[in-house]
C-alpha cells in the first residue's frame, strides 16, 4: 500500500526528536573515546560508559522501528541495521574491559576485574540483562527470515563469553554468605550465566542443523557447553554435570565423524603431482598438440 503524505509528515515530525537523541549519543560517546586515553586508570570505565551509549542507541533505534511500524506500517531497516551494528560495539566495548576468552580457567580474568572496583556486581548483572535483551528485540524485530539470522549464534556466544568473564567466581565462592549484600545478586548473575552459555550453544546446534552442517558450528557449542562444565565441577551438581558431560562427547564424536569424512574426499579427490608419472607404463596418451602417442618409463 503506498504511503500517503500525511502518513510520511506524521513520521518525520516525531523522528525528530529520537535523531537529535541519537545524535547527543554520538557526541557524548566522542567525548568519552578522547578522554579515555588521556588517564589509563579510568580508560576501563570509558569503555563501559560507551558500551552503554551503544545499548542506549539500539533501544533507541528500536523505538523508531516501532513508529515506523505503526505509523507507516513498514519496518524501519536503516535503523533496525544501525541497532545490529551498535550490538557489536557494545559487546567489543565490554570485551576490552574483562576480555574475551572463554577457554581459560574461570578465574583467568581476575586482574582484569581487579581494575574495575567501582563497577558493581547489580551494575554488571543489569548490563548483562540489558545487552540481552535488545538483542532478543532486535532479532525480534528482524523477523525469521532476516538475511541475518545466522550471525545471530556468533552475538549470543559473546554475550555469554562477557556474562561469564564480567563476574567474579572468586568472590562468588568467598562471600557465599546470606547476610552479603551482593550474594543474591551474584547468585542471579551466576545462574544466568549457565543459561546463557546454554543457549549459545543451542543456537548453534540448529545453525549447524538447519543452515551450515559445518564442523565449526559444532565446536562453537563444545565450547559453550565446557564453560558450563567448569562451572558445574564448582557447584557439585553432579547430575547436571553429567548431562553436559554426555552431550559434549556427543558432539566431540560428531566433529570428528565429519573431520574424517572430510579427509576421506580430500585423500580421494588428490589430483596426481604429474600426470605423466601417474601414467601406466606404455599407456598411450595425446601429446599437446592432439597426437596419440606410446610413452615408455
Amino acid at each position: 500500500m503506498a504511503l500517503n503524505k500525511e502518513q510520511k509528515q506524521e513520521f518525520a515530525e516525531k523522528l525528530t526528536d529520537f535523531k537529535v537523541y541519537l545524535d547527543d549519543l554520538k557526541k557524548e560517546s566522542n567525548l568519552f573515546k578522547s578522554q579515555l586515553r588521556k588517564d589509563p586508570r579510568l580508560e576501563p570505565y570509558y569503555q563501559i560508559a560507551l558500551s552503554v551509549n551503544a545499548i542506549k542507541m539500539i533501544n533507541t533505534c528500536l523505538l523508531v522501528n516501532d513508529l515506523s511500524v505503526a505509523i507507516l506500517d513498514i519496518k524501519s531497516d536503516t535503523y533496525l541495521n544501525t541497532g545490529r551494528k551498535e550490538i557489536y560495539n557494545a559487546i567489543s566495548g565490554m570485551e576490552k574491559v574483562v576480555g574475551a576468552d572463554f577457554e581459560g580457567s574461570l578465574a583467568e580474568n581476575k586482574d582484569l576485574l581487579a581494575k574495575i572496583p567501582e563497577f558493581l556486581p547489580v551494575q554488571r548483572l543489569n548490563f548483562i540483562k540489558a545487552i540481552r535483551q535488545v538483542t532478543n528485540k532486535t532479532i525480534d524485530a528482524f523477523g525469521t527470515n532476516s538475511k541475518w539470522k545466522w550471525s545471530f549464534p556468533e552475538i549470543h556466544f559473546k554475550i555469554a563469553v562477557l556474562c561469564k568473564n564480567i563476574f567474579d567466581f572468586r568472590a562468588f565462592e568467598k562471600e557465599r554468605d546470606l547476610e552479603n549484600p551482593h550474594y543474591y545478586i551474584r547468585q542471579e548473575h551466576f545462574n544466568l550465566i549457565l543459561e546463557l552459555c546454554n543457549y549459545a550453544a543451542q543456537e548453534y546446534r540448529t545453525k549447524f542443523d538447519l543452515s551450515t552442517q559445518d564442523a565449526g558450528d559444532l565446536k562453537k557449542s563444545i565450547a559453550m557447553l565446557e564453560v558450563n562444565r567448569k562451572i558445574l565441577q564448582t557447584t557439585g551438581e553432579t547430575e547436571d554435570l553429567e548431562k553436559t558431560k554426555t552431550l559434549i562427547e556427543s558432539l566431540q564424536d560428531k566433529v570428528e565423524s565429519i573431520e574424517a569424512d572430510k579427509d576421506k574426499k580430500k585423500k580421494k579427490n588428490r589430483p596426481c603431482e604429474s600426470d605423466l608419472y601417474c601414467r601406466k607404463k606404455g599407456e598411450r596418451i595425446k601429446d599437446g598438440i592432439g597426437r596419440s602417442q606410446r610413452y615408455k618409463f
